[in-house]
């Protein structure tokens, strides 16, 4: 069942063949029982009237004869009775017609008999609603009902009656019954042709929807699998386009939509690698002259003892600049690799509590300048992971400067933790703090959440976007949590083997403090 509601979700030819078969039918049921009922209650009410018809004049033929038979004092109305009753001498399946008549007493008078019927009809076949009309009213009245026999057939019919006095003998209910064999037999026939004809005009309806679905879902099932080809970067796939209809028009818009998104991602991986490849050559072309320059700021600085003051503070700034543009070259050249998805891995087993240690030591100077502390937490065992060293220990240094700069003078806490798949480094400050609608944004390149704000050490604005990068590449990932005035809280996750999948994060990124 799940199997086929599954292909029935993902088969449009299925839901529209479905609610076009479930519609028929029941078009096709209502508009046939309507005509059957029309048809069948036009045969019964013509029946109906012909029998009424004749059991009237059939009954005043009996009332006439008896009239008649009691003017001659010597008349026997046993033969007389038995002349009208067995009149119809075969059964009404074969004359159309039976007579009972039924003294309303019960008894037997002037040797006419309390009951007689034809053909051994059974006298309780009479409907007793009828008998109680009949009865209590002079007027002719009939009723639907079975005509049972005594040999215990039973077949349906219509019962016409009136009660009739026989001169000498008294009141009698006499009734002429007409059977519906005929008329059923009729209506059998036009059932058993209404169905038949609604089968074969549903499988017609069925077979032409198919066919036109087919028709119709053909080009856009091609459409959709070209669709899909052009999202895996197969941009070589078109439609096949006949005739000049709504479908083929369809087509060529399609075709024209994939040659114009061909030509715009052409244009945009040209244009791409013409950037990256402008990137890494300016770059590079800026390492020849940066040497110089740093050569020469170098020299400049050295002797600055013997300089004006502001001219020996000129060069302080100006080899402080340089190092940042030496900073922000080599940003730019490791951007280049990634983009070029030129970047390598150079694994080896690593202690990344070792580098950790390192670079807060290293950047223990950098903490004493604005003010703060850098706290180690978890550091008592090695951990050791399968990574490369020197990306490693970048993105540890890009998190712990990030926090230092962002601390406002207060500590900076750094946690290791590890489990049986992956090792966590968090990297918290209580400083300024970011809000959730950046949280996504803090990776991307050259962007700060608050531009106008001044900083004594500016970074280059790519810091925390090559961590990302380098975070990925090794299989892990950097989350971030961050509100106004708590601080902000970075969470680096590394498998601890390569291609390794992370299950669950050592330390979550928002802080216990908060979650609680």
């Amino acid at each position: 069942m799940r199997r086929v509601l599954t292909l029935f979700r993902r088969s449009l030819f299925l839901k529209v063949f479905s609610l076009t078969a479930v519609i028929s039918m029941a078009l096709i049921y209502i508009v046939g029982s309507t005509l059957y009922g029309r048809i069948t209650g036009g045969i019964f009410e013509e029946k109906i009237a012909s029998a009424i018809s004749e059991g009237r004049a059939a009954i005043q033929y009996a009332e006439y004869r008896f009239t008649i038979a009691g003017l001659n004092p010597k008349t026997d109305y046993e033969v007389l009775v038995d002349e009208l009753v067995k009149s119809a001498n075969i059964s009404a399946q074969e004359s159309g017609r039976e007579v009972i008549l039924i003294n309303t007493r019960g008894v037997k008078a002037n040797s006419i008999p309390a009951v007689s019927t034809s053909n051994f009809l059974e006298p309780e076949s009479v409907p007793k609603g009828l008998r109680e009309k009949v009865l209590e009213s002079t007027d002719l009245d009939w009723q639907r009902g079975n005509l049972r026999y005594v040999n215990g057939k039973v077949i349906p019919g219509i019962f016409v009656g009136r009660t009739l006095e026989i001169p000498r003998a008294g009141n009698y209910e006499m009734y002429v019954a007409y059977d519906f064999v005929a008329q059923q037999n009729n209506i059998d026939l036009i059932g058993r042709s209404l169905w038949v004809t609604g089968f074969l005009l549903l499988a017609l309806i069925l077979l032409t929807a198919s066919v036109v679905l087919r028709m119709v879902i053909k080009p856009v099932q091609v459409a959709a699998e070209i669709a899909e080809s052009l999202t895996t970067g197969d941009l070589k796939n078109r439609m096949n386009v006949k005739g000049e209809d709504e479908i083929a028009r369809l087509g060529v818009a399609f075709n024209q939509m994939a040659t114009t998104l061909a030509e715009q991602i052409a244009r945009l991986e040209n244009l791409s690698r013409v950037q990256q490849r402008f990137v890494s050559d300016v770059s590079h072309e800026l390492r020849t002259p940066l040497t110089t320059i740093r050569m020469a700021s170098d020299v400049i600085h050295a002797a600055r003892s013997s300089f004006d003051p502001t001219v020996a503070r000129s060069a302080e700034l100006l080899l402080s600049q340089i190092d940042k543009f030496e900073h922000l070259l080599q940003d730019l050249l490791e951007v280049s690799r990634f983009d070029a998805e030129a970047a390598v891995l150079s694994l080896d087993r690593v202690d990344i509590g070792s580098l950790v240690r390192r670079s807060s030591e290293d950047l223990s100077i950098l903490a004493e300048e604005k003010g703060t502390t850098l706290q180690l937490h978890g550091f008592q065992t090695p951990v050791f992971v399968e990574a490369d060293s020197r990306r490693i220990e970048r993105i540890i240094r890009n998190l712990i400067t990030n926090a230092i700069d962002h601390s406002e003078s207060r500590p900076v806490d750094v946690t290791i933790a590890e489990n049986e798949s992956a090792i966590s480094v968090g990297v918290r400050d209580y400083g300024v703090g970011l809000s959730s609608q950046y949280w996504s944004r803090v990776f991307d390149r050259f962007w700060r959440a608050d531009p106008s704000r001044s900083r004594i050490r500016g970074g280059t604005g790519l810091g925390l976007s090559i961590a990302k990068e380098d975070a990925n590449l090794h299989g892990g990932e950097i989350r971030v949590w961050g509100e106004l005035g708590k601080g902000a809280h970075f969470v680096l996750t590394l498998p601890k083997k390569a291609g390794l999948r992370i299950e669950v994060s050592p330390i979550v990124e928002i802080p216990t403090e908060v979650s609680l």
